[in-house]
């Protein structure tokens, strides 16, 4: 699911409260994508945007409430991603690449994600924005964590698997790939890199008993 559009060169249009807090989410993934999000100030938004730093305010009463937009935008977004793989038919195991592979492509399609994510972890102590970013991973693990127990069920993985740390690796490998295109700036090989290494995290899932 990718943001509303970001073209900031079109005319501007009278848009609902709701839409331009949307088209401000949109545009603060693209910033953080172009120039990381450290150089993302409410006035680079609205110059992005073309309105007044003003308006940008009249949306949002502050820059905090903007990153709580930006990450609940980014948890409902990537849990519709996950929900549309897991229900589609098939075996756990099949759910569980298509869920990897569909998460590679969002953030393929949104490479401002994984940027504004890891800039919010590296501060230590608690906030509102990282309580929202907190329950975005753990209900995502959650999810994942029950996929693999089914999996387990259906004996597709082995009995003692550690379901609960199952979507650690899991996630750390769609971390790789999004380190992996940061350093070579470019994301559009991120797919077939993953399609490459799913196996080998289906290697490891299964342990050396099915090998």
């Amino acid at each position: 699911m990718n943001p509303p559009t970001t073209d900031h060169a079109a005319p501007r249009q009278r848009l609902s409260s709701d839409q331009r807090q949307r088209e401000i989410v949109a545009n603060v993934l693209a910033l953080a994508r172009e120039r990381g999000p450290d150089a993302i100030t409410t006035q680079a938004i609205a110059d992005r945007i073309g309105v007044t730093q003003g308006a940008i305010f009249r949306h949002f009463p502050d820059k905090e409430a903007i990153w709580l937009a930006v990450f609940g935008w980014v948890r409902e977004s990537l849990g519709t991603v996950l929900a549309t793989a897991i229900e589609q038919p098939g075996s756990p195991l099949a759910r569980i690449e298509a869920a990897f592979l569909a998460h590679v492509a969002f953030i393929a399609a949104n490479p401002g994600v994984p940027r504004v994510l890891f800039h919010e972890l590296q501060y230590p102590g608690d906030s509102p924005v990282r309580a929202e970013v907190r329950a975005m991973v753990s209900g995502y693990r959650e999810r994942l964590a029950l996929l693999f127990a089914e999996a387990k069920v259906a004996g597709e993985l082995a009995a003692d698997l550690d379901s609960a740390l199952a979507p650690v690796l899991f996630i750390g490998a769609v971390q790789g790939l999004v380190i992996e295109s940061a350093l070579a700036g470019d994301e559009s090989g991120m797919m077939k890199r993953a399609r490459r290494m799913f196996p080998l995290l289906l290697d490891g899932y299964r342990g050396r008993s099915q090998r």
